[in-house]
């Protein structure tokens, strides 16, 4: 008697590792997916505490042009050095990674409060809002305001 697999089995061993390999896969991309996301919150946060730096030495925020954060001399485009009168605040500003995607800047009239936005990846993250943030003309589900705010509150 001959002993081989039969073609049955080699398409039952065939299906269990191409369904293994789906799971993996997919469980890879949401794992990178929070990863994503967790540099957004943190990128945000470490800008968050640059502007408070700024608000220490200035007694106001910056103002915002366009969702930038905007000084007298320029505009601090994404990604550039955060430095005002020679006085670095932060090394690299964020830069979101994806294409099409932004982060937003927004500050109150009074400028002693602000806002700042992103989108995040996993929907389902607990810091995504239901019901999206407006600034600059874009909708982001998750923000990052000033201690004196609120999430949400209108700037």
């Amino acid at each position: 008697m001959k002993k081989a697999f039969t073609l049955v089995e080699l398409l039952v061993v065939i299906s269990i590792i191409s369904i293994l390999t789906i799971v993996t896969v997919s469980q890879f991309q949401t794992a990178r997916k929070k990863a994503n996301d967790v540099q957004r919150k943190g990128d945000l946060s470490s800008l968050g505490k640059a502007l408070q730096m700024y608000y220490t030495d200035y007694g106001y925020f910056p103002e915002a042009n366009n969702g930038k954060i905007h000084l007298p001399s320029s505009t601090i485009e994404w990604g550039t050095e955060f430095v005002d009168n020679g006085y670095v605040y932060m090394k690299v500003m964020p830069i979101e990674k994806k294409s099409g995607w932004n982060y937003c800047y927004k500050v109150s009239a009074d400028q002693k409060k602000f806002a700042l936005f992103a989108n995040l990846e996993n929907t389902s993250d607990k810091d995504c809002s239901a019901s999206p943030y407006s600034c600059n003309g874009g909708s982001y589900c998750f923000t990052i305001v000033s201690p004196n705010s609120q999430p949400g509150e209108s700037l």
